[in-house]
């Protein structure tokens, strides 16, 4: 790095703010851009640290690279701009894989990237591998670029793979791909096609069967029988066999752990009825995936909607008016959502929060209840996290 030139940092969130302390820590200097950030709020004591300027203030000959965080618009000007001026553009992935000597095993895919990274983690330190998950999962990869271990695990999303291209590393992971996040890469096909860069950088790189036509150039796969479970288990075992390490099945399958927010069995009442909290569904093909594995011979209760992401509902809303007693819906998604549902069993609400109540007056016995939004929470909430946690404090602190 070139300390006497600055670093631009794009996006304040929690990327961001993972720069700013990685630049700090480093002396190397830094202006940081957020659309959000207005010129008169530079004076708060909050915001001093981050070097804020306005676009018109970006001096492009004078820039050592961009900082680019996973959300920032990459149609933004400032980044037609820089790629003109061939300025170099990074994320923070780029900079851990370049600056960090541990082995590093990335994992993407639409869904069950959070769930392997984290059964990696466990299955790794209990056979006394030093192993770390980080990235999308929630830790910020700046924050362990110093570290050493025996492996980090890598949960990577398309939003980090289309900012620049991957240094090379160990192992990449492509679990699955199905339609999700179209309203940032503009297709289904433009979504893909950045998935599949996480096996361009990569030593070895694993991939999911249903993709061989897809990506025939992948050095292994793993079987796609079964359930989004069975197969990133099947994931798991394939990893395992390319690292040779040859863990006894039972040891996979006791390091297996429930992360919450992903069809978690929260809470039960007399009468045989169960809440589910399945807030990490965002996308269609993670909704339908959980509705299915509840048991046919219950009454179902489902609340869903959020942020479209652009995507076609018609798969999920046929699977609800087919299987579901009643369906509250809300969000940004109402009116795509109102069009395709049952009306006869299908209510808008304005929130969670109402369609919790509502739902809770009609409760009867063998039910399941279960938030299965099939939608980002962005609309609504700051994270699929705050929203599940909304979900069950309404049921846990309902009188019933």
């Amino acid at each position: 790095m070139n300390s006497s030139k600055p670093v631009l940092i794009l996006g304040k969130g929690i990327t961001g703010e993972s720069f700013r302390h990685y630049f700090s820590k480093k002396k190397q200097s830094f202006i940081t851009y957020d659309s959000r950030v207005k010129k008169d709020k530079f004076n708060l004591k909050k915001n001093l640290d981050f070097n804020f300027i306005v676009e018109e203030e970006i001096d492009y000959d004078n820039l050592n690279f961009i900082a680019c965080s996973p959300g920032f618009d990459l149609n933004h000007n400032i980044i037609k701009t820089a790629k003109e001026k061939n300025i170099e553009i990074k994320s923070d992935i780029n900079i851990f894989l370049e600056e960090n000597t541990s082995k590093k095993i990335l994992i993407s895919g639409t869904n069950g990237k959070s769930t392997v990274c984290s059964w990696l983690e466990k299955l790794f330190n209990y056979q006394h591998l030093d192993t770390l998950a980080i990235g999308n999962i929630g830790r910020p990869v700046l924050e362990f670029v110093e570290e050493k271990k025996d492996f980090f695990v890598l949960e990577v999303s398309s939003f980090h793979l289309d900012i620049a291209p991957l240094p090379k590393f160990k192992l990449s992971v492509l679990l699955n791909i199905t339609p999700d996040h179209i309203d940032r890469h503009g297709s289904f096909n433009e979504y893909a096609k950045i998935k599949k860069k996480i096996s361009d950088s990569s030593e070895i790189s694993i991939v999911n069967e249903n993709l061989k036509e897809f990506i025939p150039q992948a050095d292994y796969f793993f079987s796609n029988k079964g359930s989004i479970k069975d197969q990133n288990y099947n994931a798991i075992k394939e990893i395992c066999s390319c690292l040779n390490l040859n863990f006894l099945e039972k040891d996979i399958l006791n390091c297996f752990a429930q992360l919450p927010h992903r069809m978690e069995l929260f809470h039960q009442l007399d009468g045989n009825i169960t809440f589910i909290d399945d807030s990490k569904a965002t996308n269609v093909a993670s909704s339908l995936e959980g509705l299915k594995s509840v048991d046919e011979s219950k009454s179902l209760i489902v609340f869903c909607g959020g942020r479209s992401k652009d995507q076609d509902f018609k798969s999920f809303t046929d699977y609800l008016n087919k299987r579901a007693k009643k369906i509250y819906y809300f969000g940004e998604s109402t009116k795509i959502l109102k069009k395709l549902l049952d009306s006869s069993k299908s209510q808008e609400v304005s929130n969670l929060e109402e369609a919790v109540h509502s739902a809770l007056k009609i409760i009867e016995s063998d039910t399941v209840m279960i938030l299965s939004p099939a939608c980002s929470s962005l609309d609504m909430f700051e994270s699929f996290e705050e929203r599940g946690k909304k979900f069950k404090d309404l049921v846990l602190n309902a009188k019933i």
